[in-house]
């Protein structure tokens, strides 16, 4: 695991977008897993910035997102395709048919599983971006999730329900009380991870994840479990973790 720690927050995103344009242009068709909440917004950002300059074509990316709500269209503006869609896809070349994600408005969700799962086994994720979850979730993968898991249905913790408020939902009642989501299996199948967390109210998260015992009970701990994973922190949610473990940045 290498970790490294970048002076600001700007810093990190630069990092983590140019290291994902570089793949981009040195392979012929990669395979990048998006997440969406705040963390990978600047290096959302980063990408758009680099395809307006003409620096990085994003036409043969196949892109897979990590997990979405149950009862929701991807049409529905309050989806997760719907937050890539307007944060990142809608501003780039990527076609159409190369976003793939999860629909969590289907009748049989087991099914719909089965065929995201197969999907992915037959497009192997080359990078998968990561953020950690304020229970140390990783995708919708909450606290005793299954660490060999599948893409599964999940009932909604009540944390995640509430932080939920803050991407767009007017009312708790009106977020939904499931997700559907990359399973744990799922995402350690990525060749590459590249886990972010900013911000001071991630350090204890981070000093758990990186420290603490791989456990269901806190999901995020698996990335120890990877051969090849990158966390990338800001100073604050660095701050728990021994100088001699990370290169600052």
């Amino acid at each position: 695991m290498k970790i490294l720690v970048f002076e600001k927050e700007e810093y990190l995103d630069a990092y983590v977008g140019e290291y994902i344009c570089h793949f981009i242009r040195n392979h012929s068709q990669p395979v990048i897993g998006f997440a969406t909440g705040s963390t990978p917004l600047g290096v959302y950002r980063y990408f758009i910035d680099n395809y307006q300059a003409q620096k990085v074509s994003f036409r043969q990316v196949k892109a897979f997102n990590l997990d979405e709500y149950v009862g929701l269209t991807p049409s529905h503006p309050r989806s997760f395709a719907s937050a890539m869609k307007n944060e990142l896809f809608s501003h780039i070349d990527i076609l159409p048919e190369n976003i793939n994600a999860l629909d969590g408005s289907k009748e049989d969700m087991i099914q719909e599983c089965q065929r995201y799962e197969s999907l992915i086994d037959a497009n192997p994720i080359d990078i998968q971006i990561l953020g950690i979850g304020m229970d140390g979730h990783i995708a919708y993968n909450e606290p005793g999730s299954p660490l060999d898991g599948a893409c599964h249905v999940v009932d909604l913790h009540q944390e995640s329900i509430e932080s939920s408020l803050d991407y767009g939902f007017d009312h708790i009642e009106d977020v939904p009380t499931q997700g559907v989501t990359q399973g744990i299996g799922t995402i350690m199948k990525a060749k590459q991870l590249i886990m972010m967390a900013k911000g001071e109210k991630k350090a204890d998260l981070v000093k758990r994840m990186i420290y603490g015992e791989v456990t269901s009970d806190f999901p995020s701990s698996i990335i120890q479990r990877h051969p090849n994973v990158i966390v990338c922190l800001d100073r604050s949610a660095a701050s728990q973790l021994k100088e001699e473990d990370y290169e600052k940045r």
